[in-house]
């Protein structure tokens, strides 16, 4: 993914296990096309329907408290397309749209953790 997403996250249980998932969501219902003369965006109507919203989950979830306090997290494997039918876990966007990555971080007891 491009620009690649990296964040720091402090106020960890060290005991828990933590999981970190990305996805995206339009920031409105309008598309847009660039003037390559003006070097600007314009909306250019209605956005189409939004596919099916999808979570990536960082590759190396679970993580310990302690781990996810110590370290930067980096979404860089993290793949975009914009194929609605694709089986591969990328995130599905629209051409041409403008989207918001959202982090979730889902903390579970070790005895309990998240079936994959």
């Amino acid at each position: 993914m491009f620009p690649t997403m990296k964040l720091s996250i402090n106020g960890c249980e060290p005991d828990m296990l933590y999981y970190v998932f990305l996805d995206v969501v339009p920031v409105d219902n309008r598309r847009y096309r660039y003037i390559y003369n003006k070097s600007s965006w314009l909306t250019a109507g209605k956005a189409e329907p939004t596919p099916r919203n999808r979570l990536y989950m960082h590759p190396d979830s679970p993580f310990t408290g302690e781990q996810l306090c110590n370290q930067v997290i980096s979404f860089e494997k993290a793949k975009l397309t914009n194929n609605e039918v694709d089986k591969t876990g990328h995130l599905i966007l629209n051409s041409m749209h403008k989207y918001q990555p959202r982090i979730h971080i889902v903390r579970r007891p070790r005895e309990r953790p998240i079936e994959q």
